[in-house]
């Protein structure tokens, strides 16, 4: 897939912050959205350090809400990146979008996909993940 995109870190709604996940919210730059609705690993740029992280690109219909969100969860990361340009690289689509019954349901997948997404970094190839460092 090897996607990449650049953007703002902007405030969102906190819900997933409230679950356990908190995570930052991107307004892309171009804002163009080329990415299908979805949960996916990712690497991220934040001042020339690259991160791991899970990104989800959806509109919460869980909490029946229209507006597309583009917000990632990072791997061994916790700053305040309010107002940074950050950029990132789509490697690997883990899920689509779903809609749960409940938001016990909603938690209980987003710690299956923070599994599946480390699990997929684990086991990347050392020559791979180093093609993966963006320059911003």
């Amino acid at each position: 897939m090897l996607e990449k995109f650049s953007g703002t870190v902007v405030h969102g709604l906190g819900k997933g912050k409230e679950f356990g996940f908190p995570t930052a919210n991107i307004k892309l730059n171009n804002n163009e959205l080329s990415i299908e609705k979805g949960v996916y690993a990712v690497v991220v740029n934040i001042d020339n350090q690259q991160y791991y992280g899970m990104l989800y690109v959806g509109t919460r219909p869980t909490f029946h809400l229209q507006e597309i969100t583009i917000e990632i969860y990072f791997f061994e990361f916790n700053e305040d990146v309010y107002d940074k340009q950050i950029s990132f690289q789509i490697v690997q689509k883990i899920r689509d979008e779903i809609q749960f019954q409940s938001t016990d349901d909603l938690i209980k997948q987003l710690h299956y996909d923070k599994e599946m997404v480390y699990i997929f970094f684990k086991h990347l190839p050392k020559t791979i993940s180093d093609l993966l460092i963006l320059n911003s």
